[in-house]
C-alpha cells in the first residue's frame, strides 16, 4: 500500500497536539487507516520562534502543491485565508480535516458547491463540541432519525466563567480576568462571550440537520456579558442554572436556531454541566432526547477529533452525509416570534411608584407578570428589581426593554440597563 502524504496548515495548540498525536501513534494509526507521513506544517507567519517545530516548517503553497499530498489539515483558524487553502485543496480532489466552525458557518454555501462539483471530501468532526463526536452521532448513530431538536452548551470558556461566577460570586469581568490568567479564555474573548462561536457551532450542525447549507446570520445571537452575580444568585435561589445556551429547533418546514444566556431548571442534566465541559442533547423522533458530554476545547480533545477525521480520510471513507433536503427551501423562525418565559432584572432605586411603573410597561404589550421579587433596603438605596413573565413573544420583550432603554436616559429611577434572560420551558 503507499503511503500518504498528511499535511498540516497550523502550529497552535490544536495544531502541535495533532503533528503530537500523528507522530508518537504513527505505528498504530497507520495499522487502523493506511500508511502515511506528515509532509510538514504550514504556518502564517514562518519567522515566528518554534521550538522542536523548525525544521518541519514548510510554505503553505509548498504544502498545497506538493504531489504526495493526500489529506490536508486545516486547524489555522480565520475564514479568508482558510477559505482559499480548503478551496484549493478540494479542487485538487484532496481530502481536508478542518476545526473550523466559522469558516464552515460563513462559507457553508460556497463550501457545498465546491464539494459538489469536486472530487474532494472534508471532515469536520473537531469543528463542534472537541473530542465529542456529536457530527458522527447525528449523521451515523440517528441517521434514521427525524432530528427534532438540538440544545447544547458548545462554548467551554462561557460555561467555564459563568460557573466560576456563580462559585464564587464574582462579576463578569472579575470572573473574566481570573479565567484569563488560567488559560480558560482567550486574551480577546469576543467571538467566546458574544455567543459567535456557539452561533457558529449551530449553524454547523443545522447544515448536517437539515441538508441544506445553513448561513451563521440565520442564528440569532446573544452573549453573556451582562449576566451578573445577582442573577446567577438568584437563579440559584429559585432552582435555576444559567448557561449559554444553543436551541434548535427543526419541524416540518419551519426552523429555530438561537444562541443566548438561558435560566435553565436544575432537574435538567444539562444544568450540571459545568467549568469548560460542552454538552450537546439531540432529540430524535424515534429516540427522544440523548445527552452527550465531554471537553470541548483543549489541544488534546480537539486534536483527538481531529486524528479521527484524518483516519477516516486515509481509509477512504465517505464525508459526512447531511440528511436529505427538503424539496421546499424551510422558513426560518425571527427571534421576536418565539415565545418563552422571560426573567427581567432592573437596577432601581427603591422609590415610591418604581414597581407600578414597571408593571405597566409591561402590560402595555400584553406581557403577563409571573413573579417579582426585590430585597428588603433601605428606602431611596439602589436595589435589584426581578420580574418573571409568562409566556410572551420575544418581539414583546423586546419593545419593553427599548421602552426600559429610554427611560434610563431620562427616568432618575432606573440605575442601569436591564438583565434579560430567556426561561427554559415555556
Amino acid at each position: 500500500m503507499s503511503i500518504q502524504g498528511v499535511g498540516i496548515i497550523g502550529a497552535g495548540v490544536v495544531g502541535q497536539g495533532v503533528l503530537e498525536l500523528l507522530e508518537s501513534q504513527q505505528a498504530r494509526l497507520s495499522e487502523v487507516s493506511a500508511p502515511y507521513e506528515v509532509l510538514g506544517v504550514a504556518v502564517r507567519d514562518a519567522s515566528k520562534a518554534r521550538p522542536g517545530l523548525r525544521a518541519k516548517i514548510v510554505p503553505v503553497e509548498a504544502l498545497l502543491a506538493d504531489p504526495r499530498l493526500s489529506v490536508l489539515v486545516e486547524v489555522a483558524g480565520g475564514i479568508e485565508a482558510p477559505f482559499g487553502w480548503v478551496s484549493q485543496a478540494l479542487k485538487a480532489g484532496k481530502a481536508v480535516v478542518t476545526a473550523n466552525k466559522a469558516m464552515l458557518a460563513e462559507r457553508a454555501e460556497p463550501l457545498h458547491a465546491l464539494l459538489a462539483a469536486s472530487g474532494g471530501r472534508m471532515y469536520c468532526e473537531a469543528a463542534v463540541a472537541g473530542g465529542i463526536p456529536i457530527l458522527s452521532a447525528l449523521d451515523r448513530g440517528l441517521v434514521a432519525n427525524r432530528i427534532v431538536r438540538v440544545q447544547g452548551i458548545l462554548n467551554g470558556t462561557c460555561n467555564y466563567l459563568l460557573t466560576l461566577m456563580e462559585r464564587e460570586g464574582l462579576g463578569f469581568e472579575a470572573a473574566l480576568s481570573r479565567a484569563q490568567a488560567l488559560g480558560f479564555a482567550e486574551a480577546d474573548p469576543t467571538l467566546d462571550v458574544s455567543g459567535g462561536d456557539a452561533a457558529h457551532k449551530l449553524a454547523v450542525l443545522a447544515t448536517l440537520v437539515l441538508g441544506v447549507p445553513v448561513p451563521f446570520a440565520r442564528v440569532a445571537v446573544e452573549g453573556i456579558e451582562r449576566i451578573t452575580a445577582f442573577d446567577l444568585e438568584w437563579a440559584a435561589a429559585h432552582g435555576f442554572r444559567i448557561k449559554l445556551l444553543a436551541h434548535g429547533r427543526f419541524d416540518p418546514g419551519e426552523v429555530e436556531l438561537r444562541v443566548h444566556p438561558t435560566l435553565v431548571p436544575r432537574s435538567r442534566l444539562i444544568s450540571e454541566v459545568m467549568e469548560e465541559f460542552n454538552a450537546v442533547e439531540l432529540e430524535g423522533d424515534l429516540t427522544g432526547p440523548q445527552l452527550y458530554q465531554g471537553r470541548g476545547a483543549g489541544r488534546y480533545p480537539t486534536a483527538s477529533a481531529v486524528v479521527a477525521d484524518i483516519v477516516q480520510a486515509l481509509r477512504g471513507e465517505p464525508m459526512l452525509r447531511a440528511r436529505p433536503k427538503s424539496t421546499k427551501p424551510p422558513r426560518f423562525v425571527p427571534l421576536g416570534e418565539v415565545v418563552s418565559r422571560h426573567y427581567v432584572h432592573l437596577e432601581v432605586i427603591d422609590q415610591p411608584g418604581v414597581v407600578a411603573r414597571v408593571a405597566t410597561a409591561l402590560a402595555k404589550t400584553g406581557i403577563s407578570i409571573a413573579s417579582m421579587f426585590q430585597p428588603d433596603v433601605a428606602h431611596g438605596s439602589q436595589v435589584p428589581l426581578v420580574f418573571t413573565t409568562h409566556p410572551a413573544k420575544d418581539a414583546a420583550m423586546k419593545e419593553v426593554l427599548q421602552a426600559f432603554g429610554t427611560a434610563l436616559a431620562k427616568e432618575s429611577f432606573l440605575v442601569k440597563a436591564p438583565v434579560h434572560i430567556r426561561i427554559e420551558g415555556a
